[in-house]
């Protein structure tokens, strides 16, 4: 499906393209559970693939690679499932056993923990059992008279070392010499080229190295404007100047004494922005397993931070340990009249950018090549966005609603309509201006 930004009337592939814009008063100038995509250098898994995860299969991984996988616990506090990527191709994992040649299946230093025992099978001559173990555990075991009969597991693949198929016991051989490889910005390249594919909420930008933040900006930037592919990416300590882009500036302390940097926990904000309902914000909202942040800010420094469009982690305000996001905005900071300060609040952009995935889809599934480009096709085409917006409107994710914020007209070609849409998205309470008046 074509899709994006327009500013005439030149799109030569069917599809659907909309803008978004802001309107109303910018600040005074002082001189539904969503999918996460995340890059990551991993121990294991298969090489330069997507893998989608659930919130169970992320629980299991991270017990697997411990340290090794926070960028996927962090990811998983909040999302339910994502894309994780891995980057780096390392080395595999090797032992030889006599004639047998074992091989780990996925390079890494992961492949370091397994071993392959041979054993005699019980009341069965000329038969051998042989074991796969990770770490001191036992994870696979068959049965063959050689190694012929042997099939490849979910972590090494058998094969002879020699011409003799014939094995020989042996009470456990480690494999060793597995490492990780690096990640390099070609890597990050083809993560970004594969999850464009995908449908996602938010992805992450987990380094701080400054050419991948600008192909992850960039990238940002493309989807929305050219592409219609509504997401939001988070990358540390960035002034991107962009709705769709998210700046994480601080890190924080977890309750068992890890410390996730600002860069780590671009996959903390990804996975919150993704599952962020369009009733609710991220301001305020706590950061699940902290107790301390790594950076302290003044007021006059979170000041600053805010309108340079970063997200801060501060200390909780109401007592006890605990961290919250000061401010859900995004790096938007340079206002006018078509993108305005409420376009700097991610809960609006959230609710921009849905309402854009949602009339892109309708009108792909229902109306485009199906319906007819009259004065009724038109009408119902209406209608239909209409009632869309009146149930966004019963859940207070935009307001006073009426038939006239959606107009419907002849494109200058046969098989154009144009649409123009006015949306009053609802933000939640952030500033509480008191006045105490003491009498008496």
């Amino acid at each position: 499906m074509a899709g994006g930004n327009w500013t005439i009337q030149n799109k030569v592939l069917p599809g659907v393209y909309t803008n978004y814009a802001g309107s109303g008063a910018n600040p005074p100038v002082e001189g539904s559970s969503g999918v996460v995509g995340i890059p990551a250098v991993f121990p294991w898994l298969k090489e330069k693939t997507l893998i989608l995860l659930t919130r169970k299969d992320a629980a299991t991984l991270a017990a697997d690679f411990g340290e090794d996988a926070r960028l996927v616990t962090e990811a998983m506090k909040n999302s339910s499932q994502a894309y994780f990527y891995r980057l780096n191709t390392g080395t595999k994992a090797t032992a030889t056993i006599g004639n047998l040649l074992c091989t780990a299946l996925y390079s890494g230093t992961y492949g370091n923990r397994l071993s392959v025992s041979v054993e005699n099978t019980v009341g069965q001559t000329g038969k051998y059992d042989v074991v796969t173990w990770l770490d001191t555990t036992e994870i696979d075991r068959q049965t063959a008279a050689d190694i012929t009969g042997l099939a490849d597991n979910s972590w090494i693949k058998f094969t002879k070392a020699a011409t003799d198929a014939a094995l020989s016991v042996n009470a456990g051989t480690k494999l060793a010499d597995g490492t990780n490889g690096t990640a390099t910005s070609a890597d990050y390249a083809d993560f970004l080229s594969q999850i464009e594919l995908q449908t996602v909420n938010a992805i992450a930008c987990p380094t701080d190295d400054p050419d991948i933040k600008a192909l992850f900006i960039a990238f940002e930037k493309r989807m929305i404007q050219e592409e219609g592919k509504y997401i939001q990416t988070v990358v540390s300590d960035s002034q991107a100047d962009f709705e769709g882009v998210i700046s994480v500036k601080n890190g924080v302390f977890l309750e068992n004494g890890t410390h996730v940097d600002n860069v780590t926990a671009t996959a903390y904000v990804a996975g919150a922005t993704a599952a962020c309902p369009l009733t609710e914000s991220l301001t305020n909202a706590p950061y699940i397993g902290a107790v301390d942040v790594d950076t302290r800010y003044t007021t006059a420094q979170q000041t600053e931070f805010a309108k340079s469009g970063q997200i801060v982690f501060i200390p909780s305000p109401v007592g006890g340990n605990g961290v919250v996001i000061q401010k859900d905005i995004n790096t938007l900071t340079t206002f006018t009249k078509t993108h305005t300060y409420a376009m700097s609040k991610n809960k609006v952009i959230r609710t921009l950018l849905s309402i854009a995935t949602e009339i892109s889809n309708r009108g792909m599934l229902y109306y485009s090549g199906k319906v007819a480009n009259d004065e009724n096709g038109r009408k119902l085409f209406q209608a239909d966005i209409l009632s869309y917006f009146r149930t966004l409107e019963k859940s207070s994710i935009i307001r006073d609603v009426a038939p006239e914020d959606i107009t419907v007209a002849q494109g200058e070609l046969i098989d154009a309509m144009v649409v123009n849409y006015a949306v009053r998205p609802v933000d939640v309470i952030e500033t509480i201006y008191n006045t105490i008046v003491v009498e008496g």
